[in-house]
């Protein structure tokens, strides 16, 4: 079923849904929870950042009505960034674009999960860390039953619970982590629902990745590039996979080139 798409090449319910975002005002909202949390300090400087976090709905409402705002070649460069990190992550262990040597690129604009890695208490981490191997699981099923078997360093699960993120400031009256944390995702998933549905953000599971490449692509023709590009990467075909992914990635940069913030 086609959908409307408004001026900016958006389909009409994502559109709708970004102009009530800056409306009610729910970048500052989602500041305001995002320094709720303590500064924290590690001696590990990026080390297990490794793989591109899950965002909640707002998060990911907030990182594209930001895209929208940046210039063209920036736009242009993190949203073909984003469509070849989802076109190949099934076949190789990407880390997340932002992820440098020692730091992360976009430090000041992390996400919830981002920084709440190495507050929670280590046995509920260990469960959302078993949780979230469950799902690869289900993924690696899916595969196989499109005849691909995965390797095994993609469907190995996050990090370890680090032991070296320290609070930098401690302060007296701060509330129990995991109690904090889950008030600051109770606030967020509050915050989405005042927002009208968007079926794009909810299919995208929380992968912006997965987000960028649908609205470049679309829904069905970034699943198929998905697993041609894969096919190709696990058969030793590194040509016809990069052919693929060239083809793909100028549809994304051509999108993304027109794909502004709507005038005021």
């Amino acid at each position: 079923m086609n959908r409307a798409t408004s001026p900016q090449g958006l389909p009409g319910s994502l559109a709708a849904a970004l102009a009530a975002f800056r409306r009610q005002g729910l970048a500052q909202a989602l500041e305001d929870i995002y320094h709720r949390l303590p500064d924290t300090t590690c001696q590990r400087q990026g080390h297990c950042c490794g793989l591109l976090p899950p965002l909640a709905p707002v998060e990911l409402l907030a990182w594209l009505a930001g895209l929208q705002a940046r210039p063209t070649g920036e736009r242009v460069a993190q949203a073909s960034a984003l469509i070849e990190h989802f076109l190949t992550n099934a076949a190789q262990r990407r880390p997340c674009p932002w992820a440098e040597a020692t730091a992360c690129a976009v430090y000041p604009r992390r996400f919830l999960a981002c920084r709440a890695y190495g507050l929670w208490p280590a046995a509920v981490y260990a469960e959302r860390r078993q949780a979230a191997l469950l799902a690869q699981e289900g993924i690696a099923r899916a595969w196989a039953g499109l005849g691909v078997s995965l390797p095994a360093e993609v469907l190995a699960p996050g990090p370890e619970y680090c032991q070296q993120v320290r609070v930098a400031a401690p302060g007296e009256n701060l509330p129990r982590a995991d109690d904090l944390l889950h008030a600051c995702e109770s606030e967020m998933e509050r915050l989405a629902k005042t927002l009208p549905p968007e079926p794009d953000v909810t299919a995208a599971g929380g992968d912006l990745s997965h987000l960028l490449a649908r609205l470049a692509l679309g829904e069905r023709a970034c699943l198929a590039a998905k697993v041609r590009v894969t096919k190709a990467l696990l058969a030793g075909q590194e040509r016809q996979a990069r052919q693929i992914l060239d083809q793909y990635l100028a549809l994304g940069r051509a999108w993304a080139t027109t794909w502004e913030e709507p005038s005021s």
